[in-house]
């Protein structure tokens, strides 16, 4: 990065300080400045575009500047990652896409809360065609614990019996999701089914 700085202007500088990540704009989930992106002259958002391109893996800083630039490179790059191997780096590319329904189904059926669950369940507040709710209501009976409780949460969300993705108000019946009795899962989600208006005999015969 030091090559470009000594070769760049002052809106170039700006943009390779952000990409120094600390612990408040790791904790706070503080992108890079992509108002320096729009200063910069057309060689220079060249030079930052390799930078980008060549941050292997990518993480969702790097793509959401690559969506910035919108140029045929750095959609090609963000159509690249897309194929990445890492469910994350899909996940996080997804958000740029046409066509995110199959990187966020992947997610819901595989990933952990940690590797990619938690950037899902974001993008799908505002992303749940019929595909999504059929793979959180199979993820309710199918998936850990852990995910079944999100996923029982975000259902009650999407279907507006909740005022947030994980309302603290139907916090005590979510948790109850996070067993390993099949039997008490299945129980649990014909009650969610009920609630949310949805034919639970679909998903569990």
């Amino acid at each position: 990065m030091s090559g470009i700085a000594e070769n760049s202007g002052a809106a170039v500088k700006q943009f390779l300080d952000s990409m120094v990540i600390d612990y408040e704009k790791w904790h706070d989930g503080i992108g890079y400045d992509l108002s320096a992106i729009d200063q910069m002259t057309p060689a220079e958002i060249e030079s930052i575009t390799k930078l980008l391109v060549s941050t292997q893996p990518p993480t969702w800083r790097e793509l959401e500047a690559l969506n910035h630039i919108n140029t045929s490179a750095a959609q090609e790059a963000i159509r690249a990652a897309l194929k990445h191997p890492s469910r994350e780096v899909r996940v996080a590319a997804a958000r740029y896409s046409d066509d995110p329904e199959s990187a966020l189904i992947d997610a819901l059926e595989h990933s952990d809360i940690y590797g990619g669950l938690s950037q899902t369940l974001d993008q799908i507040q505002n992303f749940h065609p019929p595909a999504i709710i059929d793979a959180l209501l199979h993820g309710v009976i199918k998936r850990d614990g852990e995910a079944a409780v999100h996923f029982a949460a975000m259902l009650f969300y999407l279907h507006g019996k909740a005022d947030s993705a994980f309302d603290w108000n139907h916090r005590p019946f979510f948790l109850k999701f996070h067993t390993t009795d099949l039997d008490e899962r299945k129980a649990l989600f014909v009650d969610l089914c009920k609630t949310i208006g949805v034919d639970a005999d679909k998903y569990l015969f």
